[in-house]
């Protein structure tokens, strides 16, 4: 390099000075230049771009052309054509240098070339700044294909070394990979530099940066992508010959892990995604029909592991349609298992068609097996919403129909009704389980009571839910078995949550109920006290409003004994005149009492305290019978008290003979009293059994029996069908008077879509379409039969 700038003017030892200091930059640029130095070679470039003649003195510009100006001067073209020759005598030493190195040694080598490079380019393009700024930037505002200084070296490099080695290079660097693949050690950071080089390259000739990185993705993504496919290709195939379908698993997934956590240092961010679908394709794709036989077998044997690995792998290929397969044995199997787990307990020899045990049985079957799968849901499909939606169709499936549970009999929720009851009510300890360890009973009733609603959740009918839960809990408050406020509270809010406020309100107006009946009892035994009226026992009363409560006036009026119907019209009259035009109806069939009864030849503690029946208010009625000094019946002298016929209870209670029977069929059996026939009939006579005898002073009597379990339960039903009925014609006159008219077809379809709260039939639409019609709320379309209009 020649020491001092020539003059201006002498372009060929301007050249050689600046060709000088080229060199010197290519071949060591990280040798410092010096400011004096690269100050004179910046100038160096002005003056050559400007000189007006040549060293032998020729003319090649003057500057009254009126086209031209100094800085458009051939001087600018001539030295950009003199750098680009000169580079590229550089880049083809550079290539014939490479010629003795191969694999690992190539690889450095260009590496090492490379960083270099790219170090000269960048100094090269800041000295020629002046011809990029003027005779560079005009040549492309004209079109012509010219490239910054910058861009023309990397052109240069791949021109003139690069195309010349890329086969060996990238058969260096498939080497290299294939030896970490196969556990090898060796530098990967040299196929990064390798990748972000031709990441480089991707320039296109007018000079811009391409952003489709055409170089990278053509010369290097493309090709170590199908090197990467054939590798694992034959991987995949020698893993299925040597071992079974769940090494195979475990060893890919392992593998594709491997290859994750590689690919992120060395491949540029935008190709990624290519990588890994390709090698998904070949290692996971080909493979899928093996997955989905596999599928099975792993839930048979619960392994979550591997359940969780082949669910990853399958979610890599995307978590669409690609695992509906594996959703669709899922959800078969899940319902298999359902059905199967309550067919088990149907067969038990603890249920026998007991609503209690067969409600309790059924579940915890579905309970079992709905957190069997949950939690692999959970730890191997990572809660994948597919996975659970096809959960959830399988627990609706085989919840509402299945061995308990006929097809076309709502008896699922019935059950669900039950069992929340028995959660609910006092004396159920059998069924509340214990909660871990440190849980309070509290937490423990609350995690059932969750349960349950999870399980009301696939409940198809939950209208017959709605209305089962309403009759128990009726039974609970009125009998004052409830176990706990707390619960009652929790459970109405969970249901609120679940069934929304519409159900939940009348229940809260029960509770409404029952906080001013207590009021009003205070109430009237104050007045009671305070005059002339003695209340002889004690006395407790409920108000329930008729609209809140699912609970039937009595069909029989009952004749109360004297004792007791002075108190109940006394509070008769109290509520009149406390609340002029109500009518007070006594439901004597949900009232309960106590009755002390003492027995001529008891011994013990029962000799002197007596035995306390717990009984309902008819069998009171009944009892009384036994104990009052005159009546219908005869020997009222007797020891044994008096001895009556059916005949003669029948009338003095004025209830039926179908309620009376059974009532003394408990007595009997009870042997509180004994009846002249061991089978009860017409001609049957009772009397009190003088020798009574009991291990408890308290007895419970007042039992629920089987036929008025299942009256209850078929009158509750047809109030289900009445209010789905009513449901129906409010859903129908909905949408008619949205959209005004309607075809058969289409009212049909928007009705079943509307009603959410049971399954509606489709003959039960049109008996709804026909009352209404017939009502006057839609009439047929004169035009067309199966065409409705409404009518305002």
């Amino acid at each position: 390099m020649v020491n001092e700038l020539p003059p201006s003017g002498d372009t060929d030892k301007i050249w050689e000075y600046i060709k000088a200091g080229v060199d010197r930059i290519l071949n060591n640029p990280g040798e410092n230049l010096g400011n004096n130095a690269y100050i004179n070679l910046y100038t160096a470039v002005y003056n050559f771009c400007t000189s007006l003649k040549n060293s032998s003195g020729s003319v090649y510009y003057t500057a009254t052309d009126a086209t031209q100006s100094a800085h458009g001067s051939p001087f600018g073209k001539h030295l950009y054509e003199l750098l680009k020759q000169n580079v590229a005598d550089y880049m083809r030493r550079v290539a014939e240098s490479s010629q003795t190195h191969t694999g690992d040694d190539l690889l450095a080598f260009y590496n090492q070339e490379w960083t270099k490079y790219g170090d000269s380019a960048k100094i090269t393009h800041n000295i020629f700044s002046y011809l990029n700024r003027h005779w560079i930037q005009r040549e492309q505002d004209e079109g012509s294909n010219v490239c910054d200084v910058s861009t023309l070296m990397y052109q240069l490099w791949r021109d003139q070394f690069f195309m010349s080695i890329r086969s060996t290079l990238l058969d260096s660097v498939f080497s290299l990979m294939t030896r970490i693949r196969n556990g090898q050690v060796a530098d990967i950071n040299l196929v990064k530099s390798v990748a972000d080089s031709f990441v480089s390259l991707g320039n296109d000739d007018s000079g811009g940066i391409s952003k489709r990185m055409d170089v990278y993705e053509k010369y290097f993504l493309v090709p170590f992508i199908k090197a990467s496919v054939d590798y694992y290709r034959e991987e995949a195939d020698r893993l299925l010959q040597e071992g079974s379908t769940i090494d195979y698993i475990v060893r890919v997934s392992s593998r594709l892990q491997e290859e994750d956590d590689r690919v992120e240092l060395y491949l540029h961010e935008s190709s990624l995604k290519e990588f890994k679908d390709a090698l998904n394709k070949v290692l996971i794709t080909r493979q899928n029909e093996k997955f989905c036989m596999e599928f099975e077998p792993l839930l048979d044997s619960r392994d979550t592991l591997n359940l969780k690995r082949l669910y990853s792998l399958m979610a890599r290929t995307g978590k669409g349609s690609t695992l509906d397969p594996l959703r669709d044995v899922f959800s078969a199997y899940v319902k298999k298992a359902g059905l199967e787990a309550i067919k088990q307990v149907s067969g038990s020899e603890d249920t026998g068609g007991a609503i209690a045990k067969d409600a309790r049985l059924f579940v915890n079957a579905v309970l079992g097996v709905h957190s069997l799968f949950a939690g692999i849901l959970h730890d191997s499909f990572e809660g994948d919403t597919g996975f659970s939606k096809s959960l959830d169709n399988a627990c609706m499936d085989f919840i509402n129909t299945n061995a308990m549970c006929p097809d076309g009999e709502p008896r699922a929720p019935q059950m669900l009704a039950h069992y929340c009851d028995t959660l609910l009510k006092k004396g159920s300890g059998n069924v509340r389980k214990a909660g871990a360890e440190g849980a309070s009973d509290e937490d423990s009733l609350e995690a059932q009571l969750s349960q349950a609603i999870c399980v009301l959740k696939y409940i198809s009918a939950t209208d017959v839910f709605q209305k089962f839960y309403s009759q128990h809990l009726s039974r609970r408050l009125v009998y004052e078995q409830s176990v706990s406020s707390y619960g009652e509270e929790m459970m109405i809010s969970k249901l609120k949550e679940n069934s929304g406020v519409d159900f939940t309100s009348r229940l809260t107006r029960m509770f409404t109920d029952m906080t001013i009946s207590k009021e009003m009892s205070e109430e009237f035994k104050e007045k009671c006290s305070d005059g002339d009226f003695a209340i002889p026992f004690d006395f407790d009363m409920k108000v329930l409003h008729t609209v809140s409560w699912p609970l039937k006036a009595p069909d029989n009026k009952l004749l109360l004994p004297s004792q007791l119907s002075s108190v109940c019209n006394r509070f008769t009259n109290y509520y009149q005149n406390k609340h002029n035009g109500r009518k007070l109806n006594w439901m004597w069939q949900h009232s309960k009492a106590e009755i002390k009864m003492f027995f001529p030849k008891a011994t013990g503690p029962a000799a002197k305290a007596g035995y306390i029946f717990h009984v309902s208010t008819f069998q009171l009625a009944i009892l009384m019978l036994f104990s009052d000094e005159s009546g219908p019946g005869t020997g009222y002298d007797s020891p044994n008290g008096p001895t009556l016929t059916l005949e003669q209870i029948t009338q003095a209670t004025g209830l039926s003979v179908d309620i009376v029977k059974p009532e003394l069929e408990i007595f009997c059996k009870a042997r509180v009293l004994i009846s002249s026939n061991s089978k009860i009939s017409s001609e049957s006579k009772f009397m009190l059994n003088a020798n009574f005898k009991s291990k408890h002073l308290r007895i419970n009597l007042a039992v629920t029996k089987k036929v008025e379990q299942k009256r209850e339960a078929s009158d509750t039903m047809r109030a289900v069908d009445v209010d789905r009925m009513y449901t129906l014609q409010a859903a129908i006159v909905r949408i008619m008077k949205t959209r005004k008219q309607l075809t058969h077809r289409q009212l049909v379809q928007d009705t079943i879509t509307m009603i959410k709260v049971f399954q509606a039939s489709i003959g039960d639409i049109k008996k709804g379409i026909d009352t209404l019609i017939d009502k006057g709320y839609i009439e047929r379309s004169e035009g067309s039969r199966d065409v409705y209009n409404y009518l305002a």
